[in-house]
């Protein structure tokens, strides 16, 4: 009983810190859903492709994130600066995101790849419509609420968040709930970002290295989906699993 106090009293109220999160895509069901959206596979020939992918590919496409944070403002990026795009998945869109959000101008800044070419995406923090819910669970030691949002009015997202953690922030461009979401699922795109661990110590952005124009080509977020899904289709990888694992 009483690890378990020292625990809560640890975990309480960090104000600023670093957390670690694993990103997981499911490409066993997610590769299902792109052949057919892509139609790269005749329907017919989807099982029969699935069926050697799963003997040939891991089944789950796994990277690790920091998040750093203060009350105002959040950096996520990845752990590995040159992290790649699963191979046998072969999505190289948005895979190694730096967002950085600010939350006294409600901006957010982010480095998105796609293909060969880098953007620098910056425009105002995501409004998303939460609905908080009774449900809760124990995430990297921290007790945490669920809320649920519609992203993009039809993407069903599930979050975990812990008020121990003021700061509203979350991995990607997620925001907006009464503290730091720690917990993200995706079912319908199989994708889920968990908080492992939670460090607390004094930081601020002066000490980030935050994303910079540089060679970057500048837009915002309408002009940089008009701009991808051109890519897409060129690409002949229009599809609706894609283009939100671009909008993340």
């Amino acid at each position: 009983m009483a690890s378990c106090f020292s625990k809560a009293q640890y975990a309480a109220f960090v104000k600023s810190g670093k957390i670690r999160y694993d990103r997981s895509v499911n490409t066993f069901a997610a590769m299902n859903i792109f052949l057919r959206e892509t139609k790269q596979v005749p329907e017919d020939q989807i099982p029969a492709f699935m069926q050697k992918y799963r003997t040939t590919a891991p089944q789950f496409w796994k990277d690790s994130f920091d998040l750093f944070f203060d009350s105002n403002h959040s950096l996520y990026q990845p752990v590995n600066p040159d992290i790649d795009f699963s191979k046998t998945f072969a999505i190289p869109v948005a895979y190694k995101n730096q967002v950085y959000s600010n939350f006294k101008t409600a901006e957010v800044t982010t480095l998105k790849q796609a293909f060969e070419k880098s953007f620098f995406v910056k425009d105002s923090l995501k409004k998303i419509k939460w609905k908080l819910t009774d449900e809760t669970r124990e995430i990297a030691g921290y007790q945490c609420h669920r809320a649920n949002a519609l992203f993009f009015d039809s993407i069903y997202v599930v979050a975990f968040y812990t008020d121990e953690i003021i700061t509203k922030a979350g991995p990607e461009s997620f925001n907006g709930l009464p503290g730091m979401i720690l917990g993200l699922a995706i079912p319908h795109q199989h994708i889920t970002i968990f908080a492992t661990s939670v460090t607390g110590f004094d930081t601020a952005p002066s000490q980030w290295k935050l994303p910079v124009q540089g060679k970057n080509i500048p837009t915002n977020n309408k002009e940089f989906n008009v701009v991808t899904s051109k890519m897409l289709k060129d690409f002949n990888l229009t599809s609706p699993w894609v283009q939100f694992f671009m909008d993340l």
